[in-house]
């Protein structure tokens, strides 16, 4: 009996592969070597391509970083669901976003990657035009988490907190960046953790 026929990729499939290489290189040079010296060269020969395949999908290096950020702002959302969908009281809530905050920045090179971007961007002006909305997008986006409402406007304190929340998290992955173990920073981390859960449940009690 023969086999039946093995299906051809589509364009579509191709050009969708080539992209998933793409950002993999990408991100895992930017975790590496830091992004002066993540080029579209350097991308393009870790991921295995062509320079002229990679420019067809990604023309410039800041569209490669805005796509990566953007990708990072959907997995993002998607942990804060899942570790939010079956918690019920406030506590629990504030107690499953926290922990979903400390996985991303331990887990894997993405949020370095995210924090190579952001520093590039003082001095790239095609790289700040590329990701101002996508970064936007991810302060509000924190912002309606942290507050638990998608449709009311939030309080001021919350933006504060997100704030602060942003900077801590920036801050763990510089000092892994730098050699720090992760399990070194998470006793100072859970210090951090106590005082946000405090502060969090306080603003949601007095708006309740």
């Amino acid at each position: 009996m023969s086999l039946p026929p093995v299906p051809r990729r589509t364009q579509a499939d191709r050009s969708a592969a080539t992209r998933a290489k793409v950002l993999q290189a990408a991100v895992g040079l930017l975790q590496t070597e830091g992004y002066a010296a993540t080029t579209i060269q350097r991308i393009a020969r870790t991921a295995g391509i062509s320079l002229g395949a990679l420019q067809h999908q990604y023309p410039t290096k800041s569209m490669i970083m805005a796509t990566i950020l953007r990708h990072y702002a959907v997995r993002r959302a998607r942990l804060y669901r899942q570790a939010m969908s079956l918690k019920a009281s406030p506590e629990a809530r504030v107690d499953a976003m926290l922990d979903a905050l400390w996985g991303m920045v331990t887990d894997g090179p993405d949020f370095i990657a995210t924090v190579e971007i952001e520093l590039a961007r003082r001095s790239d002006p095609e790289l700040q035009a590329a990701t101002a909305s996508v970064l936007g997008r991810i302060d509000q986006f924190m912002t309606r988490w942290l507050s638990g409402s998608r449709t009311t406007p939030p309080d001021v304190r919350f933006i504060s907190l997100r704030l602060l929340n942003s900077a801590l998290l920036r801050g763990v992955a510089v000092e892994i960046a730098r050699g720090t173990p992760a399990s070194a920073l998470k006793d100072a981390y859970a210090i951090w953790r106590e005082f946000s859960r405090q502060e969090l449940l306080k603003i949601s009690t007095d708006r309740g």
